[in-house]
């Protein structure tokens, strides 16, 4: 490098140096080694409004590089995703079953089988997916399906928001309003303050089959068969 291109180089680096550019933007500008920038820079004085123009740079830079790793790894998980939705085909009957089984058995219900079959979540796809299971694996009629809702005690439009709530649950649900049969207030100290809410706060829906105390003991029975064939007792 002959020293008149040196001396331009080093003066441009300062100046860079002072607007707040990090060593590899100048390394990668000026194209000249780490080694020689250091030496040039070394004995360089920056004032506090130059330090604090360095720091907002790097600052920036870093949530920059913060962001566009967020973006690719969001697109990744993105493709992860669709892909793997691929592997998903056609569900057969006795798949479906060993699904509802294993949704029941998850959510508790086997304490007292004398209350027959019901099922509860504030998740409209699991409330979907049970529905299914039921009318397609357990044969039940619509008209032996009813629900309940449960809300949180805090709301002074009480009256206007279980509408809207029946309103949501039974679009969810694509059953009629009649064949829901009470809203509840929860205090707030309930199991229902822990449960994750769906939609803006419409708390969680049971499902109830009516007279089904034999086919409860039924699922009781299917569980059980689960846990012994898969040595889980």
């Amino acid at each position: 490098m002959s020293p008149y291109l040196e001396k331009y180089k080093k003066n441009i680096s300062i100046d860079m140096r002072r607007r707040g550019f990090s060593y590899s933007e100048i390394i990668n500008q000026l194209h000249v080694p780490k080694s020689t920038l250091s030496y040039w820079l070394k004995n360089l004085k920056l004032t506090p409004e130059e330090i604090k123009k360095l720091d907002d740079k790097y600052v920036e830079r870093a949530r920059a590089g913060a962001l566009k790793k967020i973006s690719r790894t969001s697109g990744l998980i993105e493709r992860i995703k669709n892909s793997s939705s691929q592997d998903i085909k056609e569900i057969s009957k006795k798949e479906l079953w060993l699904m509802g089984i294993m949704l029941y058995w998850k959510n508790g219900n086997n304490n007292d089988l004398r209350k027959g079959v019901h099922f509860s979540s504030s998740d409209p796809h699991m409330i979907k997916l049970f529905l299914k299971w039921l009318k397609e694996t357990g044969g039940i009629k619509e008209e032996e399906i009813k629900f309940e809702i449960f809300l949180k005690n805090n709301r002074r439009d009480k009256n206007d928001f279980k509408e809207k709530a029946a309103n949501y649950w039974s679009e969810v649900s694509g059953f009629p309003k009649t064949n829901f049969q009470k809203n509840y207030f929860q205090k707030t100290n309930t199991g229902i303050r822990n449960r994750k809410q769906s939609g803006p706060e419409y708390g969680f829906l049971r499902v109830k089959v009516v007279k089904s105390s034999m086919l409860a003991r039924q699922i009781a029975g299917w569980i059980e068969g689960l846990k012994n064939i898969n040595n889980i007792k």
